[in-house]
């Protein structure tokens, strides 16, 4: 069976662009926190404050020597409209206090999924998307400049390809990627990571599973890379398939040469014998492709993060049944993925897991959880930390406390796949998405907003001041590591 995270198209609508001259701004929003504390940002520009585009699924990259430049990504449509031949990223040059879109990305007007990364040294923006239109039609994709108007060149390309995620570094001055994806091609172990020592000129795709499937591995394959050219990847491997039920392991993969070898990521071994090391197996997955949890659906949230500087150290993340509740589950190994933790977080009616390491160990979890029930139920998006795994020293914090039930979805994923954090120097930061709904409660930690919304009433505005309907955005928060 193939299963998808291709959205339908057909369904999403985007707000037209007046050129008319903007009466008075309304009251703006709460002032931005002071440095070092967090700071939360919707990423819709004021130019596009007439958009009700559902701009789920975000991703984030960061410049490697400059970290005021950030891009970021969203199912977000082209403001030029259906025709245009380039879809959008977002791009900030001041550390992510205002987001000004670059319709660079070779897809017509919007992508489908999307992720992205800068290469560790020159500032090379790399990408992964499915382009439209095409059958899951993967494209990886390289611009020396992400502030040009320049279109991303295509470096690899070919069909049947589901949920393309990239990672990056540089090596000796050469860049190295790393797509996960899950690649119908190779089924029924379609669980690869496409790896490219060179830039992107040359790839190999390592076919990362070796036990059998029931047809499929899960569309989330999570590749992470630490200082050492240590690369890890975390996947869903589904062993049966029924109805709506899946049965899977949680493996993990290492290759401790950068994916260069002959036989690449098959460093970790199973008590099987077989490479990919089982972190739990035999767990229940409810796969929905449908509204299932708070408006959006489930299945296949993952994450996996190394500490940067200590390559021993990967964290990973995952939601399965648990008495019939979606929980997010997150467990740690010490020893290169040889043993892992039980629990250290266990998280009920949960997903978008998104897991990063600092250099000194400090784990940042980002989540969002539906609380509440009916009419009442809530989205929390959560950030959490922690200097020892979760043990005793443990820091929670509320970035979002939206209505679950408005606005209505417009296609699946309501929310996304997956949000993302990362971090660097001293910081964590993340990407998420939520109701756009201007309200000073929904924000626990403070939000500024660059598109027009009015806290005192409540509303979004156009730059004609005509009311404009609540609908899902981009949003960017910058947190500092938990002392």
């Amino acid at each position: 069976m193939r299963l998808s995270s291709v959205f339908p198209l057909f369904v999403l609508t985007a707000g037209l662009l007046s050129c008319t001259p903007t009466p008075p701004p309304p009251p703006p929003p709460p002032p931005p926190p002071p440095p070092n504390t967090i700071t939360v940002v919707n990423m819709i520009p004021r130019s596009l404050s007439a958009e009700t585009g559902q701009d789920s699924e975000p991703f984030l990259a960061l410049h490697p020597t400059d970290t005021l430049l950030m891009a970021a990504s969203a199912f977000t449509r082209n403001p030029g409209g259906a025709a245009s031949t380039t879809a959008p990223i977002f791009v900030s040059n001041n550390g992510g206090a205002n987001w000004t879109l670059q319709n660079i990305v070779p897809s017509q007007s919007m992508t489908g999924d999307i992720t992205q990364a800068f290469d560790r040294d020159g500032g090379d923006l790399y990408a992964g998307i499915l382009r439209r239109p095409g059958n899951l039609l993967l494209n990886a994709l390289v611009t020396p400049d992400f502030l040009a108007p320049t279109t991303m060149a295509v470096l690899d390309a070919r069909n049947q390809v589901d949920q393309p995620f990239v990672q990056a570094t540089s090596v000796g001055g050469t860049d190295r990627l790393y797509v996960g994806n899950n690649d119908f091609a190779a089924g029924p172990r379609s669980a690869t990571v496409d790896v490219s020592l060179d830039g992107g000129v040359t790839w190999t795709s390592a076919r990362i599973e070796a036990r059998n499937t029931s047809g499929q591995d899960g569309p989330s394959i999570r590749p992470t890379v630490a200082d050492d050219n240590t690369v890890y990847a975390a996947f869903f491997g589904w062993r049966r398939f029924v109805g709506g039920t899946i049965t899977s392991d949680i493996v993990v993969v290492r290759d401790d040469n950068g994916g260069a070898g002959t036989t690449p990521f098959q460093a970790l071994v199973g008590t099987d014998g077989q490479p990919g090391r089982r972190v739990v197996q035999n767990r229940t997955i409810r796969f929905s492709n449908a509204p299932t949890l708070g408006q959006e659906r489930i299945g296949s949230t993952l994450s996996a993060a190394v500490q940067p500087t200590n390559s021993d150290v990967v964290y990973v993340g995952w939601a399965d049944e648990v008495n019939n509740v979606y929980t997010i589950h997150v467990r740690r190994s010490v020893d290169r993925g040889m043993t892992w933790s039980a629990d250290l977080r266990t998280i009920p009616n949960a997903t978008n897991v998104a897991l990063a390491v600092t250099d000194n160990g400090t784990v940042g979890l980002l989540y969002q959880q539906v609380t509440g029930s009916g009419a009442a139920s809530r989205w929390e998006t959560h950030l959490e930390q922690s200097r020892d795994g979760f043990t005793t020293i443990h820091q929670d914090v509320v970035l979002a406390d939206v209505p679950a039930n408005t606005p209505a979805v417009q296609f699946l994923p309501y929310l996304g796949d997956y949000a993302y954090l990362l971090a660097a120097n001293g910081q964590f930061h993340g990407v998420f998405s939520a109701s756009n709904l201007p309200a000073t409660p929904h924000f626990p930690e403070g939000v500024t907003y660059q598109r027009i919304a009015d806290f005192n009433t409540g509303t979004l505005q156009d730059r004609n001041g005509a009311t404009v309907a609540v609908s899902i955005d981009p949003f960017y928060v910058r947190a500092p590591v938990l002392q």
